[in-house]
């Protein structure tokens, strides 16, 4: 009776899960997502607690996501030009390293603000390396009819990666040990190295052997803000990064002056709690996705997340304590992580394999700049006597929520809001993607 519980659930929830260099490649993201948002939480209470400063965690914090705007579009082009596995390799040894290093400088007590910034933008870059190489490779490791299902669990990854990360590094939190969550960060990137290591699919793009980068690079773009549909996704994905996902700065902050944790200790448990309820939400956002197979479902889902991705930031704005700060960031995470994972399944549909890497890039390029630029904003906005974090979340979510409303006067986006897809002729000139 369990064993057919268990083996409808896979079928329903879990069959990308059945293709074994997909499992690599998924079991590669929880740790890397893991080594991540852990690591973004440690280093954010460091510079805080290093400083004083809620401007320098927030300095570290776009240290670690600028990158992606000057790295991206080249990443993609190398996602197109080579093997993706390959490319992938080379952005997780690059973590690897930076993560020893940066362990190695806090363990020995010789770790400086200008050390942790810079290891910041070296981890940016590589992160910048991986994702559109593993974004694009992806397709490749399934068939095209469980597709959805492979980039809702890859989203899990992505968006649950924020509480496994936290998870992990809490026991040495809460003993006094918050050290050696550097070290946690560290050995989640070498389990993610080996598993990309043993994925066999050679995938790559299609780009012609006398065209130069920048050409390259500019067809990626181009063809991403020629589709209309595809402009409009791209562009609420970029409103809804900049003003509800750029919270990571703010999470010492609040921790010291609305939930009393003003210690050491208590930023990064604060932050890591945050952070472990935001990834809770995501994953089971995710999962539940993984699962549905109704299109008209998921696109009014997509409008419903994005408007409670704008009222959830608002509520952790008023919460004065860590047991409502941690529900009102589980419903963040949750609402999040759902319209996130729609909008990566419609913009996946939407490109052709041939400049995969380059579009992706483009989009990661755009999300993660966002997110880097709004958190540095963030965290310079609270040191001044005009904002309180609670002000910043509560106008940034009041902000996104008038966008999403003014969205429906979109033909294409009230398309996808009522069907859950957009007509052949909006998608590409090519109706075959």
């Amino acid at each position: 009776m369990l064993g057919s519980v268990f083996k409808g659930f896979s079928y329903r929830f879990l069959p990308a899960l059945a293709h074994s260099d997909y499992r690599k490649l998924w079991a590669a993201g929880i740790f890397a997502q893991a080594s991540n948002w852990s690591l973004i939480v440690a280093r954010a209470a460091l510079a805080l607690s290093i400083t004083g400063n809620a401007a320098a965690a927030g300095l570290v914090t776009f240290g670690a996501m600028i990158p992606i705007l000057f790295v991206s579009p080249f990443a993609g082009y190398l996602a197109d030009r080579f093997d993706r596995k390959n490319v992938l390799i080379v952005g997780y040894l690059i973590n690897v390293v930076q993560n020893w290093i940066l362990a190695t400088l806090v363990l020995t007590g010789t770790i400086e603000f200008w050390h942790l910034a810079l290891l910041a933008v070296v981890n940016g870059i590589a992160r910048a390396i991986q994702q559109p190489a593993s974004s694009a490779l992806l397709p490749n490791l399934v068939p095209k009819k469980i597709l959805f299902n492979a980039i809702a669990l890859q989203q899990a990854t992505q968006q649950g990666g924020k509480g496994i990360g936290p998870l992990l590094i809490l026991p040495v939190i809460l003993t006094g040990n918050e050290n050696w969550a550097f070290v946690i960060s560290a050995w989640l990137y070498v389990f993610a190295l080996l598993m990309v290591m043993n994925i066999k699919t050679a995938s790559r793009g299609i780009i012609q052997a006398k065209q130069s980068i920048f050409s390259g690079i500019t067809e990626g773009l181009s063809f991403v803000y020629k589709v209309d549909a595809l402009r409009l996704i791209f562009l609420l994905v970029a409103f809804h990064c900049a003003l509800t996902m750029a919270y990571e700065t703010l999470f010492p902050i609040i921790s010291r002056d609305q939930l009393g944790l003003g210690s050491a200790a208590g930023l990064y448990k604060g932050g890591a709690i945050l952070m472990i309820a935001i990834g809770m939400g995501s994953l089971i956002s995710s999962f539940t996705l993984a699962g549905m197979n109704s299109a008209v479902v998921r696109g009014r889902l997509y409008f419903t997340f994005g408007i409670l991705s704008g009222i959830s930031p608002i509520f952790l704005g008023l919460s004065n304590n860590l047991t409502l700060a941690a529900i009102a960031a589980f419903g963040m995470g949750f609402s999040q992580a759902g319209f996130m994972t729609v909008s990566s399944v419609m913009i996946q549909q939407m490109v052709p394999d041939a400049i995969r890497g380059r579009a992706l890039a483009i989009y990661n390029w755009q999300m993660q700049g966002l997110m880097a630029g709004f958190n540095l904003i963030n965290g310079v906005l609270v040191e001044t006597a005009l904002l309180t974090a609670m002000k910043v979340l509560s106008i940034s979510g009041l902000i996104f929520n008038i966008i999403m409303g003014g969205s429906i006067l979109s033909t294409p986006l009230r398309q996808i809001y009522r069907e859950g897809q957009i007509s052949c002729e909006q998608k590409t000139e090519d109706c075959s993607q």
